[in-house]
């Protein structure tokens, strides 16, 4: 039989601290990845990064005009009482530099930031799906990972207008993903249409996971199955490991037909970096 021990006379593991092992359960293992794909992200085109595990907070920081590229992940839960001290390391950080605002991410409940100057973003659905199995395809879509600069640049390009972010355009290239993130453990696929990019989708390998993110179709080519396509591709792209993403509401549907099942909501902020 288990013995129980009250609280505060040994350390009870309860799935979320600093001290929880990798593996414990899968949303901490995918909070924690989301938190070293975003850093690769940055460190490639030489961003700023900090851990502040006291924080529960791992900030990185493009200093460019999408949130997309200054983004704060939260590894433990905040408690409420903690909430100004985390407040006030977030704006310190991205103080620092001039630029676009910046998202926090949070697969845990926090207090209420918005009396803090920051603005919630939404709830998106965090899914997993189950490792192994086959993903669909489309004759018209030839998907193709992204090995070289050239082929990244495609990526790139299509991920921007057709997501869309608007912060970014006109595209310039290299303006969010440098080539040196080909040499980390994301994995970038572009989906072509006769010869055109029209579709992305990138994943993040990790040792029993594989993170999916940065999905995207062109908007005249939307309803021909492509966007399944190529996020199947991602999610494939370790196939005995499962694979996660966060969805949008309207996207749950196309990542459901793909075998993913929905776990928790996230809780997001934007924040800007002249607030007080």
């Amino acid at each position: 039989m288990t013995s129980l021990a009250a609280d505060g006379d040994e350390y009870l593991e309860n799935g979320t601290g600093v001290r929880t092992p990798s593996g414990d359960n899968l949303v901490l293992d995918y909070a924690r990845l989301e938190a070293d794909a975003y850093a690769s992200i940055v460190a490639s085109r030489g961003g700023r990064i900090l851990d502040d595990p006291d924080a529960g907070l791992r900030m990185c920081d493009l200093a460019i005009a999408t949130p997309f590229g200054n983004v704060a992940l939260v590894t433990h839960p905040i408690v409420d009482s903690a909430t100004p001290d985390v407040i006030r390391r977030l704006t310190d950080f991205y103080s620092q530099r001039a630029g676009g605002p910046f998202l926090v991410f949070s697969p845990w409940r926090t207090a209420d930031w918005s009396t803090h100057g920051l603005h919630r973003v939404g709830h998106p659905p965090l899914m997993l799906r189950p490792a192994g199995g086959t993903g669909p395809t489309v004759e018209a879509l030839d998907i193709v990972p992204a090995t070289d600069a050239a082929t990244l640049a495609d990526f790139e390009r299509t991920l921007i207008e057709a997501y869309p972010v608007p912060e970014l355009q006109p595209w310039q290239r290299s303006c969010y993903l440098h080539p040196d993130v080909l040499d980390t453990p994301w994995r970038f696929f572009v989906g072509y249409e006769a010869g055109q990019p029209v579709a992305t989708a990138a994943a993040f390998l990790g040792p029993s996971l594989t993170i999916v993110e940065l999905v995207s179709t062109r908007a005249e080519c939307r309803g021909r199955g492509y966007g399944a396509a190529i996020t199947g591709a991602a999610s494939l792209a370790q196939p005995s490991a499962p694979s996660m993403l966060i969805a949008s509401d309207d996207g749950q549907r196309v990542y459901e037909a793909l075998g993913y099942l929905r776990l928790l909501r996230y809780t997001m902020w934007l924040g800007t970096r002249d607030h007080s």
